[in-house]
């Protein structure tokens, strides 16, 4: 499922009430999904040259979301069989907290860097956010259609739910 930040499905915040809503909305997100005081935290690097070590990241990555090497994944491209892409996923913990989430979720949505995942310990279920709103991953449809009905007027308005 996805939900959007902005209304009217707005990518990016222009002004600090558009960054506070898009904070609010996910810490409701996370308090509707009962997350834990702890979070798991995935992040990504990529390469797409020979090298196979995992790539370092961020500087700015690292201090909002402290992680550690976890595993590659190669990506098969089928269009572009000489184009092999790495990703690198790096795992961590972070409190779920305002002062501990709100620089990586701004991180996000300033497109600082991409491809995050928020996760109690269990997995349970799955959070994206990405620049623009929250994919939502749950263990079952009734929870998907539940916290769907708790946020109608976030939904996309496009067919397909884009």
């Amino acid at each position: 499922m996805r939900f959007h930040y902005l209304p009217g499905s707005k990518r990016y915040p222009d002004s600090e009430a558009e960054y506070r809503l898009l904070l609010q909305r996910q810490h409701t997100v996370l308090t509707d999904l009962d997350a834990p005081a702890e979070l798991t935290v995935i992040t990504c690097g990529w390469n797409t040259d020979d090298q196979t070590e995992p790539v370092d990241r961020s500087p700015e990555l690292e201090a909002v979301a402290p992680g550690t090497y976890w595993r590659t994944v190669m990506e098969d491209d089928h269009l572009a069989p000489d184009f092999q892409v790495r990703t690198h996923l790096y795992a961590g913990r972070l409190a779920n907290m305002t002062r501990t989430l709100d620089p990586l979720l701004r991180a996000i949505a300033d497109e600082v860097t991409i491809g995050v995942i928020l996760a109690p310990p269990g997995l349970d279920w799955l959070v994206h956010p990405y620049d623009g709103g929250i994919d939502i991953i749950t263990a079952t449809v009734a929870e998907r259609d539940e916290l769907k009905g708790r946020h109608p007027d976030w939904l996309s308005s496009h067919p397909q739910g884009y």
